[in-house]
């Protein structure tokens, strides 16, 4: 029997693999993978440039799980073609491996902004591990960092620059960080920290060029002032794009990534699709925003390798859930945040500049809530999100309603 074939190696891959096993299924799985080394955890990479944690603590698994699960586990090699009707993968040598069934679970890529494609050392970009080696190896000679970008891989890369002491410019397209999850007022917090921290904070703005010196980055020019700024170190955070060119050549359904059904299946035959790369369809039949967390990444393996293996799991959405730190001050996000939409309330409760609470409610009923500072809150809105719950209706003594009732984090 041909194997199962997985091309990826994240939490998406794994999961699966583990999802397989749990059901009995002994069929032999061939592990791709272009990434250099085996499963690692992605959230981990921030804490390794902070210095919290050593490069060890990041492995996933232990180098024994990939034999103990029958896996054949193949680094450094890259799938180039898929041929559903032949149920073949090509890899980058030419060579054709027969597979029963596929897993693309093959993740994302930085999208590179013009400037960013020189061989300059000093652009970065931070989504693999060996982005974390190529920036930690810099940051000693760094005299100044310029990062673009707005969302939360920019600030951890800014955060990174800023706590090994290289003085650096964040840049900003839009008009404030996060802007499609934080008002006006919610950014501010986040900009005010910035800046107190020595971060110079410059919104409503791009890099236009990057350009070095003896193959060194040595000066960002922004956009609309026409401003020189001298750097070591320009960071590329622009966002990513899901790679789902495999589908995509073969005339696969693929929206801004991979589209696959409640069972992870997509519209070509015995091939599965899972993690960032991948979109599910929902109930309206189009296919629903790619969320790209850690924990719907994971969901997303245990439901396509338990189908692979001939059992039935479906994919439920969980309320959306995003936490974070930026300079000290913790965040959370859960549910639909998205400032100013309309037919919605906001309950903003504001504290004495040091945090935050934004409750989103349509018609009574709590659909999202925003904490920067303190998030104890953030786990009991989710479940009342999920379970459809008006804040009119808590008891007097829910925890809540004296959030509510308080006026103030």
């Amino acid at each position: 029997m041909d194997p199962y074939v997985i091309v990826g190696n994240g939490v998406a891959a794994v999961k699966a693999v583990e999802a397989i096993r749990a059901t009995g299924d002994t069929t032999p799985i061939m592990m791709l993978t272009d990434q250099e080394c085996a499963f690692y955890s992605r959230p981990c990479l921030y804490y390794i440039m902070l210095g919290r944690i050593e490069w060890e603590d990041a492995w996933g698994r232990p180098p024994s799980w990939y034999a103990e699960h029958g896996v054949e586990l193949d680094c450094n090699t890259a799938v180039t073609a898929v041929d559903p009707q032949a149920h073949t993968v090509r890899v980058e040598d030419k060579t054709d491996i027969s597979y029963s069934k596929l897993l693309l679970a093959t993740g994302t890529r930085a999208r590179l902004l013009p400037w960013a494609d020189q061989h300059l050392r000093g652009i970065v970009t931070l989504n693999t591990l060996l982005d974390v080696v190529a920036i930690t190896s810099i940051l000693g000679s760094a005299d100044r960092a310029v990062v673009a970008g707005g969302g939360l891989t920019s600030i951890e890369l800014v955060e990174t620059c800023r706590h090994w002491g290289v003085p650096t410019t964040f840049v900003m397209r839009d008009s404030r960080f996060l802007a499609k999850q934080l008002t006006d007022d919610e950014a501010e917090l986040i900009h005010a920290r910035l800046r107190a921290n020595g971060v110079e904070v410059r919104t409503n703005e791009e890099i236009a060029e990057v350009s070095g010196r003896y193959g060194r980055v040595q000066r960002a020019t922004l956009k609309n002032t026409g401003e020189e700024l001298y750097c070591g170190i320009a960071g590329n955070t622009v966002g990513v794009i899901p790679n789902k060119e495999l589908v995509e050549e073969v005339g696969g359904e693929t929206d801004r990534g991979i589209v696959a059904d409640g069972h992870m299946k997509t519209s070509l035959p015995d091939v599965y699709a899972a993690g960032d790369v991948a979109q599910v369809r929902g109930s309206d039949g189009m296919p629903s925003r790619s969320e790209m967390l850690w924990y719907v990444a994971a969901d997303m393996g245990k439901v396509a390798g338990t189908n692979m293996a001939g059992a039935k799991a479906v994919y439920n959405r969980r309320v959306f859930l995003n936490v974070s730190e930026f300079c000290g001050l913790d965040f959370c996000g859960v549910g639909s945040i998205v400032p100013e939409q309309e037919g919605v309330e906001e309950t903003i409760l504001n504290g004495s500049g040091e945090g935050s609470m934004r409750f989103v409610t349509r018609d009574g009923v709590l659909i999202g809530a925003c904490f920067l500072g303190d998030i104890r809150l953030a786990d009991i809105c989710r479940g009342l999100i999920a379970s459809g719950a008006r804040l009119a209706d808590l008891h007097s003594d829910h925890p809540v309603r004296h959030a509510l009732a308080r006026g103030a984090p």
